[in-house]
C-alpha cells in the first residue's frame, strides 16, 4: 500500500476514534464539568499512547533533544487545555451531533495554514473538497435554527458553535505543527504521547479542583465513561499523527473531519433521547461527505 493510501486509512481510523470519544463525552458531561471531563480523557489517552510509544519507540525516546519537548509542549497546550476543552464545552451546549460537524472547519483552516507555513500545494480535488465541507456545515447550523428565527444575537447555542469553531482553528494549527514535527523531528507515537502528557499536566494544574470534586462527589460511572472516551481519542490521535507522517496536512485534515458523519450516525443510535436529528442536519453531513470523497480521490 502506498503512503497516501495508508494515510487515508489512518485518517479515517482517527475520525472513527474521535467520533466515538465525542459521543461518550456527551454522555459523561451530563454530570462531569467539561474541563474535568477533558482531563479524564487526556489522562487515559496519555497512558495508552505513552505505553505504545515506549513499546515501539523506546530508542527514539532516549535520543530526544530539548527542542523536541518545546514542540511537544506547544502542541499539548494548544490541543488539550485549549482546543479540546473548547470542543467539549461546545458539546455540552449544542450537543455532539451539531458541535462535531463544526470540526469540519478544521480542514479549511489547515488548508490555509498548510499552504502558508508548509508550502503545501493541494491539487484541484483537494482544493475543492475543503470548501464543500464548509457548505455542508452551513446547513448543519441552519438545522438548529429552524424553530429559533427570533433568537437573540448571542445565546448559549450560538456561543457553543463559536467555541467549536475556535477549537477547530486551534486543532488545525496543532495539525500543521504536528506535520512539521513528525516529518523528521520525532516519530508519530512519541509526538502524540508527549503532547498528551504535557498537555494533561498543564490542564490538571488549571482544573484540579473540578477533577477532585468529580472524583469525590459524582457517580463513578460518569467518570469511567469520560476515561473510556479518552481511550478512543488516544487511539485516534495516534492514528492522526501516523497519517500526518505519511501525507500532507491538507489531505489528512479533511479526511479526519469525516468524524462529523460518523458522530451523526452514532448519535442517532445512542443519543436519541438527548439530541434531535432532522433532515437539514442529515443533508449538511451528506454534502460534507462529498467534500471528504473529493479529498480522498485527490489523495
Amino acid at each position: 500500500m502506498s503512503d497516501s493510501g495508508l494515510a487515508v486509512g489512518l485518517a479515517f481510523l482517527a475520525a472513527t476514534g474521535f467520533a466515538s470519544g465525542n459521543v461518550l463525552v456527551r454522555i459523561g458531561t451530563q454530570r462531569v464539568a467539561a474541563p474535568a471531563a477533558t482531563f479524564f480523557t487526556v489522562l487515559t489517552g496519555a497512558l495508552l499512547v505513552l505505553g505504545l510509544a515506549v513499546a515501539f519507540n523506546l530508542h527514539e525516546i532516549r535520543t530526544l533533544q530539548p527542542i523536541n519537548f518545546v514542540w511537544f509542549a506547544l502542541m499539548g497546550t494548544m490541543a488539550y487545555p485549549l482546543a479540546r476543552v473548547l470542543n467539549n464545552t461546545a458539546i455540552t451546549m449544542v450537543g455532539t451531533s451539531r458541535a462535531t460537524p463544526m470540526a469540519s472547519l478544521q480542514p479549511i483552516f489547515a488548508l490555509g495554514l498548510g499552504m502558508t507555513l508548509l508550502g503545501e500545494r493541494p491539487n484541484l480535488l483537494v482544493g475543492l473538497g475543503a470548501p464543500t465541507v464548509v457548505s455542508g456545515l452551513v446547513l448543519v447550523i441552519m438545522s438548529s435554527n429552524l424553530a429559533r428565527s427570533r433568537e437573540q444575537a448571542i445565546t448559549p447555542r450560538k456561543l457553543g458553535y463559536l467555541l467549536a469553531a475556535v477549537g477547530a482553528l486551534t486543532f488545525a494549527s496543532r495539525d500543521v505543527i504536528g506535520r512539521h514535527v513528525v516529518s523528521g523531528m520525532a516519530p508519530p507515537l512519541v509526538t502524540a504521547a508527549f503532547a498528551l502528557v504535557i498537555g494533561g499536566v498543564i490542564l490538571f494544574g488549571a482544573v484540579h479542583r473540578d477533577v477532585l470534586n468529580s472524583l469525590r462527589y459524582l457517580p463513578g460511572r460518569y467518570v469511567i465513561i469520560c476515561c473510556l472516551a479518552g481511550i478512543f481519542q488516544g487511539l485516534a490521535i495516534s492514528s492522526l499523527f501516523l497519517a500526518l507522517s505519511k501525507a500532507p496536512v491538507t489531505v489528512v485534515s479533511p479526511i479526519n473531519a469525516s468524524s462529523a458523519l460518523i458522530t451523526l450516525a452514532l448519535s442517532h443510535v445512542f443519543l436519541r433521547r438527548m439530541e434531535s436529528i432532522n433532515l437539514l442536519l442529515v443533508l449538511g453531513t451528506i454534502i460534507s461527505v462529498g467534500g471528504v470523497i473529493m479529498v480522498v480521490l485527490g489523495a
